[in-house]
């Protein structure tokens, strides 16, 4: 019966030793994990204001290109009024058919500034799931 009671105490300590090893190295994955979390809220932070920022530059640049493909516009609506009301020369269809040329191009800046926001917009969500955020 001692021999049964050492026994027992000897199976008891050897278990306690296999948890405390095991508790041991959960707490190592556990700082291990902490520190790779607190290393992917750092880059999500720092991808949040890099986001923010590029979506003011897009705001900002594309409110002026409407800006000016609207004076453009409006610059030559002017100008065939006022043409069609007289002699039109040949100056005058140049100087539209360059006004034309440059809405054309500003139409062009403005649908390639949207497609890259857009593209922007789609990798900072990817990212942003990646992270688990």
């Amino acid at each position: 019966q001692k021999d049964d009671k050492a026994d027992d105490v000897k199976v008891l300590h050897t278990k306690t030793e296999q948890a405390s090893s095991r508790s041991a190295k959960l707490q190592e994955e556990i700082a291990m994990l902490q520190s790779e979390l607190s290393k992917i809220t750092k880059s999500q932070a720092v991808l949040d204001r890099l986001r923010t920022k590029e979506k003011e530059i897009f705001e900002a640049s594309k409110a002026k290109a409407e800006k000016g493909l609207e004076g453009v516009q409006t610059a030559i609506k002017m100008l065939k009024d006022y043409y069609s009301k007289g002699d039109s020369t040949g100056a005058a269809s140049g100087i539209i058919g360059i006004l034309e040329d440059i809405e054309s191009k500003m139409t062009t800046y403005l649908a390639d500034l949207t497609s890259d926001e857009e593209a922007a917009v789609a990798e900072y969500v990817s990212m942003s799931k990646e992270n688990g955020v």
